[in-house]
This record gives structure tokens, sequence and C-alpha cells, in this order.
């Protein structure tokens, strides 16, 4: 029995995003359907069966049926983050970011006890791999998934971010960690990246050096997909942790001394670049307050950061359950009570911390990213360089406006994920 394919997603997609597959029988009759299996890549073994029945001819379909995967590969994601560790290679494997899968659809009918049984082999799709993004429905219409491919060749391929890339920089502070997250192919691209340092802001003065770092992963991104999800440490703190022996020259625990911005951009086997350049401005101006910088997962599926470098205010909600109980005690013979005994009793306290964070002015650009932060699932806050969960109090966020300069600033509220317990009463 043949399949006929109408449509199918492409073989990079979006997990929370239509995954929707489109076919029929050659050989339609009015008591078929289809046996839809998702599979592991590598494996026969199925994650999710469902069945499918087709359009029906008498009520203007022809037979056509159509199944949406999405739901069954979104639990088979989750999400990449670390600040990573002394001698990292320079590059991380994001192996929870993405699924690769093939899906197996069979026909089947009613055999002659009435009964439903498969129909022959079925069609097999080809391996498909789904990263952990997503688009708003407009968008998704335009989104093109290999924009994000870094293929080998001479390109500006996007690495997974919602931030500005090209048109402005990123601030980082000393001693902090910042991460690019990106999709190789099966071209065994990237051999590395170059990290390019300047002696001025926004990569506006003279060079000061432009070290290639290996990718010890680009073997391993033509013979599968396993190591095709990755992301490079690139924050002051992270850059000269990384391993001497993935450096081309230089030494990764001195080039950014005396150093005011530096650009990231990977670059293929042919010294090709094929990535879009991202420059980080090195903020070591001493501010009254301490900074407070978050990283959180964006709609591409990557994590982006950011500092807050304007006052922040902590502040702690006290949850409490009490019971009144009974205060009078038999002393004897007689039902009394003290100055101590207790009628309204308190079984459970739970203590949430709050920290109220202000950014300064943002540009036009820098305010659309900060959506992706307020409407993000995971955010982390950065503490000694060690990530400590938060949650983003959405009732919060207040927006200010200068109508004269199109600038904006916002004031929000993050609440730690952790609550604080107390003894009971």
């Amino acid at each position: 029995m043949a399949i006929i394919t109408y449509d199918q997603p492409e073989a990079y997609q979006l997990a929370y995003n239509d995954n929707v597959f489109v076919f029929r029988s050659a050989q339609p009759t009015p008591t078929k359907r289809f046996k839809v299996s998702v599979l592991p890549n590598g494996s026969l073994t199925p994650v999710a069966t469902v069945r499918v029945y087709p359009t029906p001819s008498e009520f203007g379909g022809d037979h056509r049926a159509y199944v949406d995967v999405s739901r069954i590969l979104q639990s088979k994601l989750g999400h990449d983050i670390s600040i990573p560790t002394a001698n990292h290679l320079g590059f991380l494997p994001n192996t929870n970011s993405h699924y690769e899968y093939a899906l197996l659809v069979q026909e089947e009918d009613v055999n002659s006890s009435g009964a439903y049984e498969v129909l022959g082999l079925g069609q097999f799709y080809e391996v498909k791999s789904v990263w952990n993004g997503v688009q708003n429905n407009i968008d998704w219409l335009d989104f093109t998934p290999s924009d994000y491919l870094m293929d080998t060749g001479a390109g500006n391929h996007k690495f997974l971010t919602d931030g500005p890339t090209v048109t402005d920089t990123r601030d980082v502070s000393a001693n902090q960690s910042a991460s690019l997250y990106f999709i190789g192919t099966e071209d065994n691209a990237p051999q590395g990246y170059y990290l390019t340092t300047y002696s001025d802001f926004n990569a506006g003065g003279s060079q000061l050096s432009n070290i290639l770092v290996s990718n010890p992963y680009a073997a391993a991104m033509s013979a599968g997909y396993t190591k095709r999800f990755l992301r490079v440490p690139v924050g002051t703190y992270d850059i000269p942790l990384t391993n001497p022996t993935q450096y081309s020259s230089g030494s990764p625990a001195t080039v950014l001394n005396n150093v005011k911005s530096y650009s990231i951009r990977l670059w293929d086997n042919s010294a090709n670049p094929i990535s879009e350049i991202v420059t980080f401005n090195i903020d070591r101006n001493c501010s009254k307050y301490t900074p407070v910088r978050l990283h959180w997962m964006n709609r591409l599926g990557g994590f982006d950061a950011f500092n807050f470098d304007l006052k922040s205010e902590e502040s702690t909600n006290v949850a409490r359950k009490q019971y009144d109980q009974q205060a009078h005690t038999f002393t004897g013979t007689a039902w009394d009570y003290t100055k101590a005994s207790r009628g309204r009793t308190q079984y459970d306290t739970q203590l949430s911390s709050m920290l109220k964070v202000n950014t300064n002015y943002l540009t036009e650009a820098e305010s659309v990213w900060m959506e992706s932060l307020f409407t993000s699932p995971e955010v982390y806050q950065e503490v000694n360089n060690e990530l400590v969960a938060v949650n983003i109090d959405g009732r919060s966020i207040q927006k200010k406006t200068s109508l004269n300069d199109k600038l904006m600033q916002y004031t929000f509220k993050l609440e730690y994920s952790l609550k604080n317990k107390r003894q009971r009463g």
C-alpha cells in the first residue's frame, strides 16, 4: 500500500509551532485509517503512537489526513544552561534543547473479522530535528529555519538569540557569564569562532588580537545530530576559563586584559565567516549599585543575558497559616488559662524573597528584547558565578517612555523560586 504525502515539516523546525504531516492513501476506502508512530532517531521503538482518520469523501473531503506531532516532541525537550567550569573546551553541547525523530505512517483497515489490521510496511519519513523554540503566529509564517543553520560557505547565519546583534552591542561587566547558542549542520561546520578584541567600545578602536578558538565537536557534527546544537561561553568570566589547547594563539587568561570590547563570529573549515557578529562592551565603570544580571530562555531556545544596572530593592513576603486552639487547660480541678496560653497558633510559615529591579533607558531594539524576558518560562539570576532560579512577577512590570528620544525604561519584580520556611508553633 502506498501513501501520498502532501506536506511535512522542514528538516529543522521549532517544536512549539506546528509540526504537521499531511498525507492520504493511494487506495482509500471508507473504513481505512492511519497508525502514526513517532520514533526516536536510530530506534524502531515508538515514543508515541496515535490513530488518525481521513476526511471522508461524503463530507467533501478527499481522504486526506493530518497529524500535528508538536505536543509529543515538546515532551521530549528541556533546556541547557550552566556557568562553565575551568578548562572548558570553548564549545558546549546542548543535548536537552533538541530532539531527533522519524515518523512511520501505516495504513489500517477492517479485516474479515471486523478488527483493524496493519496493511504493509507503511511510509517512513526522513529524520527531522526540532528544537525548543517558538515564534508568534504571524512571525512564524515568515520564519525560515535555514537562517539559523551554520552551513559551510560565507554567510551571516543567525545565533539563537532575540537580542540585538549586528547593529547593536551588548554590555557585560567584569567576571560575568554569557553564551551564544547555535545550530550546526552535517556540513562539518563551524570549525571554531574568532575572538577579536578592540581598544575602544563598539569595536570602534584599533584591533588588538584575532584568535581562533577551535570547535572540538566539529567532526561529530557530520556524524550525527547529537553535537549539532551547541553554545559558546563568551562572557568575561567564561573566556579566561577556556582550555588553552583550543586557542590558535595567545592566552585565554590574559586575552581580555586592557580590552574595551570584543566580537564573536563563527568560521567554517574554509576560513569563511558563517555567522553574524556579536559584539560585547566590557563595562568596568564602578557603580554605586550592584548590577543584577539575568539569564533567560528566549523564544529561539537559547539563553540571553542582560545587566540591570540601576538601584534594586529587596523585600520579603510572609505567608502564614494559623488555626485557633483551646487556650484553657485543667490545672488540678480548675479550668483556667495563663498569659502565656496560646489560642491563635501558627502552623505554617513561608517566606518569598522578592527583588525589584530597574533598567536604564533602553533603545527600541532592547525594549523588544525585554519582552522575551518577561514571557520566558526559565529565568535565572547570576550571583557569584552561580545561577539562581527566579520568576518574573508579571503583575509588577511598569514601562516608562521618553517621548523625546523614544527610549523606554522598565521596573519589575523578581521572585526567587525557592521559598524559605520557618518552624511550626
